[in-house]
């Protein structure tokens, strides 16, 4: 699913950043944050494996609990329930499958020396492992704030989506 849709993301049509990107766009990981949310968070995490395993990650249990006659979808890892869509959940599905997904993949990178980080967001969400300094180092190159590298948590109003900061009065 991942290699298809790559080729979209050429480096003629990345944004242009004001100084060298610190990654390669080739080794982005298309996400897409409605089928994450529409039960596939297991099957993005073992399509997941070979890079996880490449950057030393743990191995994290998932497993998903869908139940269609109530409309529910819940994802539970290594003890902890990540309810996405059902009775009770207030947030956007499309959010908390992203806010779920990538705190199961950065759990198992604990000990790892890379971290799993989004970029963009809904149907455009991707996500790519950086060290620490590559990071940092993007943070630094890209002029505007939404074409950063970011880490989804469940803080509302933005859920740690970059915002470019207002324009200083003149």
């Amino acid at each position: 699913m991942f290699e298809n849709i790559k080729q979209f993301f050429a480096p003629d049509s990345a944004p242009k950043p004001t100084s060298t990107v610190p990654f390669d766009y080739d080794d982005l990981v298309l996400l897409d944050a409605e089928d994450l949310a529409e039960g596939g968070i297991l099957e993005a995490y073992q399509q997941l494996h070979p890079q996880l395993r490449q950057h030393g990650a743990a191995e994290i249990d998932i497993a998903e609990e869908v139940d269609e006659d109530v409309g529910t979808y819940t994802v539970l890892a290594d003890g902890t329930r990540y309810p996405i869509y059902g009775e009770g959940v207030e947030e956007d599905a499309w959010i908390l499958a992203t806010i779920a997904f990538f705190d199961i993949v950065n759990a198992g990178m604990a000990n790892a020396t890379h971290r799993f980080y989004a970029l963009y967001g809904g149907n455009d969400l991707a996500g790519i492992f950086l060290t620490d300094e590559q990071f940092r180092l993007a943070q630094e190159c890209f002029k505007r704030a939404k074409d950063r590298p970011w880490v989804p948590v469940n803080i509302p109003p933005h859920y740690g989506f970059p915002q470019d900061e207002e324009a200083p009065a003149p």
